[in-house]
């Protein structure tokens, strides 16, 4: 029990760490000083508590320090050396394509990497916007002239934050482009990358909009070419995250889809983990793999995985231990990262609250064929801890959403499912996928019908601009403050 509770410490102390030196702008001496003090303060009020746990607190405090380290040395050095030393200014230099061409209706985004200028390597990376249906591909090696500029912000949001977590400190947009070497040895990612796009070009050809652009979106991560329109009716039902691959999707899909296997076709718990596994997997893998749906799989799973055991209650340590290690690599998630939050928040509330609003919502039914009370419970739980944060950045507040979400998400395993088989069957021929169509047409056309209404009803939907941060702040203490009321209550019950 004590190196359960020095490791959760541990964990504890560095997300900390990365935390404050993310959101205070202090000086590293300042950190230690800091502590100091508030251990001599908690002397003198704690002293029997501060002598017995002293190992414990000893290691928060060290991995506390090291957590505001990490975070810091994350940021390279501005020098001759690295390619934002030349922002603002015209330049001439040439790079490779190192990740999956972002296309959107009005432009591309290219992410080039292993920059060189005149001979000489350089650091960093940069984002290049090109002209709409522009055909490079992750491999090529461009020589690029254009004007460097250091992304700023987009109203609330920090975009020079959003692409360091990439090591992007510098764009261009529109500039002179030359192909200087086309791919030349295609690898692992790049053949998932074109089973992709073969499954878009899959879905174009046989589904109509905006079907075509929602199964695109929810299957293969296609969330730029969706209409602006129907963006707008998801966004107002409170069902948007639907249309990207987020982590907030997979953690809740992944939970959806144990209940599916277990409660629908009746597979054992522990041996409906597999399975689940095999899907997010090849759900991930259709996607491209990004490293968002990566690591909420990673989040998900491992929900799932305690689960499997026997050992819900482990889900918590499981999900912080995860984020430890993704923070470890990368501490600009947890800032930068929305998904990174959304994920870890829902998982987390799915965690703390599904067994509360199961056991609150006894009197619905849990029909053999469409586990109602389960549904509700894991997406209301998932909702409850994003909310405050989705109000923050986005300022969506819909009214319907509870509803709309337990019609939305209680058939989305079947439509995962469905699209899926689609996909790899039509693959082959698409013959062998027409058995899948109409069913998960008519299942697409439900869920679009269900945005549209749910947007178009009046007075339950708001848009409240410049959400305040202390009203963030103060919606999560009192979900704690109830999640603490809760445990009470359960405890005087035994």
């Amino acid at each position: 029990m004590f190196k359960n509770n020095v490791f959760l410490g541990i964990c504890l102390g560095f997300i900390s760490g990365i935390g404050s030196a993310s959101f205070l702008s202090v000086p590293f001496f300042i950190y230690p000083s800091l502590i100091f003090l508030i251990l001599i303060v908690w002397f003198f009020v704690k002293k029997k508590f501060l002598i017995k746990n002293a190992w414990l607190i000893v290691f928060i405090c060290l991995f506390f320090v090291l957590g505001i380290w990490r975070y810091q040395i994350s940021f390279p050095k501005i020098n001759e050396n690295h390619i934002s030393f030349y922002n603002r200014q015209r330049t001439v230099f040439e790079g490779e394509v190192v990740k999956e061409p972002d296309i959107r209706s009005d432009e591309v985004k290219l992410t080039l990497g292993k920059i060189k200028m005149r001979e000489k390597e350089l650091k960093g990376n940069v984002l290049v916007n090109v002209l709409p249906y522009s055909r490079y591909q992750r491999g090529d090696v461009l020589e690029v002239e254009c004007y460097l500029e250091e992304p700023g912000k987009i109203d609330r949001f920090n975009y020079h934050e959003y692409l360091s977590k990439y090591n992007i400190y510098s764009t261009c947009s529109w500039p002179q482009v030359k192909i200087l070497k086309e791919r030349e040895k295609i690898k692992v990612y790049d053949r998932i990358l074109i089973l992709k796009n073969k499954a878009k070009k899959l879905i174009d050809e046989h589904f109509t909009e905006p079907q075509g652009a929602f199964i695109s979106a929810f299957l293969l991560g296609f969330k730029k070419q969706i209409p602006s329109e129907v963006r707008n009716w998801f966004a107002q039902a409170g069902i948007a995250h639907v249309l990207a691959i987020s982590g907030l999707h997979i953690s809740i899909f992944s939970q959806l889809i144990i209940i599916f296997f277990t409660s629908v076709l009746l597979i054992r718990r522990q041996k409906s983990f597999w399975p689940t596994v095999s899907i997010i997997v090849l759900f991930v893998i259709l996607a491209g793999a990004p490293a968002s749906a990566i690591r909420a799989a990673i989040m998900g799973l491992g929900l799932g995985w305690t689960q499997r055991i026997g050992r819900p209650q482990a889900g918590k340590r499981i999900i912080l231990y995860a984020a430890t290690v993704m923070l470890f690599f990368n501490p600009k998630l947890l800032k930068a990262d929305i998904g990174f939050q959304l994920s870890f928040l829902a998982v987390l509330g799915i965690s703390f609250l599904s067994p509360f609003l199961n056991q609150f919502f006894k009197k619905l039914p849990d029909f053999k064929y469409f586990p109602l009370r389960q549904y509700l419970a894991t997406s209301l739980s998932a909702q409850i801890f994003v909310l405050p944060l989705i109000l923050y950045y986005f300022g969506n507040l819909s009214l319907i959403s509870p509803l709309t979400n337990i019609l939305v998400l209680s058939i989305m395993p079947l439509i995962m499912a469905l699209g899926l088989m689609f996909v790899l069957f039509g693959l082959v021929h698409f013959y062998l996928a027409k058995v899948f169509f109409y069913p998960l047409w008519l299942l697409l056309t439900f869920v679009v019908l269900s945005a549209k209404i749910g947007a178009g009803i009046p007075g339950l939907s708001y848009k409240m601009a410049n959400f305040p941060l202390f009203l963030t702040i103060i919606l999560y203490l009192l979900i704690i403050f109830w999640l603490i009321k809760i445990k009470k209550n359960n405890v005087q019950e035994i």
